[in-house]
């Protein structure tokens, strides 16, 4: 049986944030279906520390080092892509993160209120190692995700089994 995970920045206190000089549409960018002129052009609004992971201003989008993005193709992991990025003052290389891979939409409870755990039907998974589910912005990794991000020491990342997950339902009608 396939285990999935919940993943997102940890946000440490002293962690650099980056933004974009020009406007984009937050969700198309996070999901591949935007790719923005190369390099896209950001700047550090704040913090001071560059970890593996970089988070945006708009918290959907983030950038992944370049020991990262190696070693993602490295080990043929699916379900995402890049676009090369440039934040001014910055020497490290970083590129932009976007999550290819899909499945359909979560399961919700009909009521409001706080639940545990994110459910999907497991067939409308396309088998990616990074995906995200449908109508969401939200990304999820599976357990060969998880175990190369522990071994290599990859910073700045909170990983959590997504049937652990505590969220809110605003109910549906």
């Amino acid at each position: 049986m396939n285990k999935f995970y919940y993943f997102t920045i940890e946000r440490k206190k002293d962690e650099a944030i980056i933004e974009s000089i020009e406007e984009y549409d937050i969700i198309k960018l996070k999901r591949g279906n935007f790719t923005p002129n190369e390099p896209f052009q950001l700047k550090q609004s704040e913090g001071k520390v560059f970890y593996d992971i970089v988070g945006y201003q708009d918290t959907a989008n983030f950038a992944i080092s370049e020991k990262l993005h190696t070693l993602l193709k490295k080990n043929n992991i699916s379900g995402w892509d890049s676009y090369q990025i440039e934040i001014e003052g910055q020497t490290k290389r970083y590129y932009g993160f976007q999550v290819t891979g899909r499945c359909g939409e979560l399961d919700m409870p009909k009521e409001a209120g706080f639940y545990t755990g994110y459910k999907f039907d497991f067939d409308t998974w396309d088998k990616s190692d990074f995906f995200s589910p449908n109508q969401t912005t939200l990304l999820f990794c599976t357990e060969k995700v998880r175990k190369l991000l522990k071994e290599n020491k990859i910073t700045n990342t909170e990983i959590e089994d997504i049937n652990a997950v505590k969220t809110y339902s605003i109910g549906s009608s």
